[in-house]
């Protein structure tokens, strides 16, 4: 471990001070979500739930996300996406704040018969990361949720990143069919809750509860890491 840290020694993500990825100061830049919003329309949402009037039959029935996705979440999250650097993930979850469990205590009571379910990567972006980052979250969200992770939904297109596309109707071709049912399990009238790193248009998790509602879900419910 001395070794490690001698020959690739921490810098902090958001100011390069030497000793850790997030520097107790730059700790202080990562923004708690405080008020939780409708999914379809924005407008604030008591713990992100949709409203009656923004219902869709094969909708999103409430998400939450914990920080705003800022300069230094960006950083971070694409360390943990594209960088392998599980290190600087196991040092962030050491530092979320204890309302965030008291958020995921909140979704675990209204899923009962809930199963957790980690939006999936494309085959060939598994394969050149080494991981899944949705699963990896998953995995630490879930020392609270304390419900079982499935694996029962693949995405069969390789898409474009979606912040790589401006326009709203380039995000809805590029994500649209993107995910399918891999085995014939029975989820009918259960309630997952689907984990992804960030959020920014939306359009991915629309598409993935979309296609989960399609099996005969009773409840989808998101939450995410960060919020754009």
């Amino acid at each position: 471990m001395f070794l490690k840290d001698f020959l690739f020694p921490k810098l902090c993500l958001g100011c390069n001070a030497l000793g850790s990825y997030i520097c107790i100061n730059c700790q202080q830049k990562l923004e708690f979500v405080e008020k939780d919003s409708c999914v379809y329309c924005g407008r604030n949402s008591y713990m992100g739930f949709t409203h009656p009037g923004c219902k869709k039959k094969n909708g999103i029935d409430g998400m939450i996300s914990f920080y705003h996705y800022n300069l230094l979440m960006q950083k971070i999250i694409k360390h943990i996406k594209y960088r392998l650097a599980t290190d600087v993930f196991k040092e962030f979850c050491q530092i979320i704040e204890p309302k965030i469990q008291k958020k995921m205590l909140f979704y675990k009571q209204l899923s009962v018969n809930g199963l957790l379910q980690p939006i999936p990567l494309y085959s060939t972006k598994q394969k050149s990361r080494g991981f899944n980052q949705a699963l990896l979250i998953g995995k630490f969200f879930n020392t609270t949720l304390k419900i079982p992770i499935i694996d029962y939904f693949e995405r069969v297109k390789n898409t474009i990143p979606q912040a790589q596309l401006e326009q709203k109707k380039e995000r809805y071709k590029n994500i649209r069919g993107a995910f399918k049912k891999k085995y014939k399990t029975n989820i009918k009238d259960r309630t997952i809750i689907v984990i992804d790193d960030v959020t920014t248009s939306g359009f991915t998790i629309q598409e993935f509860a979309k296609t989960i509602k399609r099996e005969g879900v009773d409840k989808v419910f998101i939450i995410t890491l960060a919020k754009g």
